[in-house]
């Protein structure tokens, strides 16, 4: 189940806001402690069109009271007197207000600064409190952090709900969601979060399809929570439900490669989206590395198949399927005429020695193009090119050298004077929106491979390993156009 949480400021916006709620949601959690007058309990309660859980927080637990604490307890006794769905109890003051049906009490600890190492203990404490669903509200930064609650959700001797504050709190949500957890908290909206970073309602339902996870969901990590990482989420599980496939997206952070390989394997994940951040320390983790992997010594997607984690680097595809797309829409085919490969002898500048250079430079260079290679490390462009059996050039004559496609592989800054009308540019760096040398390209009237094409046809290249299947491109970019408005 899906509970809303709302904070409103007067008794009118409560109501407003649970009406808006109730049709989003299965629980609405009303904020006492946000009201700026005095709360009426009843009339809450006869405008209720889903079961509402009562909160009145204290400060150290996130919340705005101000009050005594005698007034908020007998406040929170009112509530249960009253009927109440649920009444949220902190663990350390449970004994002073006692079961009463047909009101549930979540008792709830909340820790918002770390978690603790006794949370086992803590939470064996608050199985003495006769609860009906138990809380936990901590710190979600890093699987290492939260293991701890891992634990908890894997075997949990009573109903047990989680909050992780912070945007990789999501995984805790789905995970609990995957245990059979009674609801999770979600924000009505963008500005109306009840903790930091939390999550919406919509970006659990458009998103991260929470809905359609339960006990047999197969996952698949994504690893970081920036943009990309965002919108790849929403892409590859939109696309898995189309095709009719159960696997779901599983955010996570990545902290020790060991304590992520262990979260790897109690999750079953098939698969793991790797962020660029840790795409060379995860590496270590592949008990084989396919040929992209060695030559650009990164992975940016792993599979588990056979019981081994097998390290891919599958970006480069996509950049090149997305210039061909690019070459073949800016330079249609004449009637019966045969295509021929579409970088076939094209001089491509790739400026950068990185490993991404590298992948990109051997897959154009195979696909019959003529690469050249710039960097601002003169030793290294001449190595690589020596390694490619192709040219290379100084940074400054990258102005100077002829050439049909110019692809950015590194954060070079390159002068916009030097592009033309007609010249394909691609910024390999650049995802999930266009940067500023794309957008000074297009002015210029060349072609740019748009960050978005490059993306979708990464997503299909995932869903490929994942599902054997893809999607059509334009599907794609209908879910991605609105993540990307402003």
């Amino acid at each position: 189940m899906i509970c809303i949480s709302i904070a409103p400021k007067s008794r009118r916006f409560a109501l407003v806001d649970m009406l808006n709620a109730a049709s989003q949601c299965d629980l609405v959690e009303v904020r006492l402690d946000c009201l700026d007058q005095s709360a009426n309990i009843a009339e809450l309660l006869a405008h209720r069109r889903k079961p509402v859980i009562i909160a009145c927080r204290r400060a150290e637990d996130g919340g705005e009271w101000t009050g005594h604490e005698e007034e908020r307890l007998a406040l929170l006794r009112q509530c249960v007197v009253s009927k109440a769905d649920y009444v949220e109890i902190e663990l350390d003051v449970a004994d002073q207000i006692r079961p009463l049906s047909p009101t549930k009490r979540v008792i709830a600890y909340t820790n918002l600064l770390e978690v603790p190492g006794n949370l086992n203990e803590i939470y064996q404490r608050a199985l003495t409190k006769s609860p009906d669903v138990i809380k936990l509200v901590v710190p979600a930064r890093s699987p290492e952090e939260v293991w701890p609650v891992v634990q908890i959700l894997a075997k949990p001797a009573a109903p047990t709900v989680v909050v992780g504050v912070g945007k990789p709190g999501i995984m805790l949500g789905l995970l609990a969601r995957k245990v059979g957890a009674p609801w999770v908290y979600a924000a009505l909206e963008r500005g109306m979060e009840a903790y930091h970073e939390q999550f919406t309602v919509s970006d659990l339902e458009t998103v991260y399809h929470y809905g359609s996870i339960d006990r047999s969901t197969p996952f698949v990590a994504v690893t970081g929570f920036g943009e990309l990482q965002y919108v790849t989420v929403a892409l590859v599980n939109a696309a898995l439900a189309r095709l009719g496939e159960s696997d779901r997206c599983l955010p996570l952070e990545i902290g020790s490669n060991t304590l992520f390989r262990k979260v790897l394997e109690v999750v079953k994940a098939k698969g793991a989206v790797i962020d660029a951040g840790h795409q060379a320390t995860v590496r270590e983790l592949a008990t084989e590395l396919k040929p992209s992997a060695r030559l650009a010594e990164t992975v940016d997607f792993m599979t588990h198949e056979d019981g081994k984690w097998q390290g891919h680097f599958i970006y480069f595809r996509g950049v090149l399927a997305a210039l061909e797309k690019t070459l073949r829409a800016s330079e249609p085919v004449k009637g019966g005429e045969p295509e021929k490969g579409l970088l076939q002898e094209r001089v491509i500048l790739f400026v950068g020695t990185n490993g991404l250079c590298r992948v990109l430079a051997t897959g154009a260079k195979q696909a019959g193009a003529i690469p050249i290679i710039a960097g601002s490390d003169k030793h290294a462009a001449q190595t690589l090119a020596q390694a490619l059996g192709c040219r290379f050039v100084i940074e400054e004559a990258i102005y100077t050298t002829l050439h049909d496609v110019l692809v950015r592989c590194d954060d070079t800054d390159l002068h916009p004077g030097f592009l033309k009308p007609g010249m394909t540019v691609v910024d390999a760096t650049a995802l999930p929106r266009a940067s500023k040398l794309l957008e000074d390209a297009a002015e210029r009237g060349c072609h740019i491979v748009l960050p978005q094409q490059v993306l979708v046809e990464l997503v299909n290249r995932y869903l490929r390993a994942i599902a054997g299947e893809t999607v059509p491109g334009e599907f794609l970019l209908e879910v991605l156009h609105p993540l990307q408005e402003d």
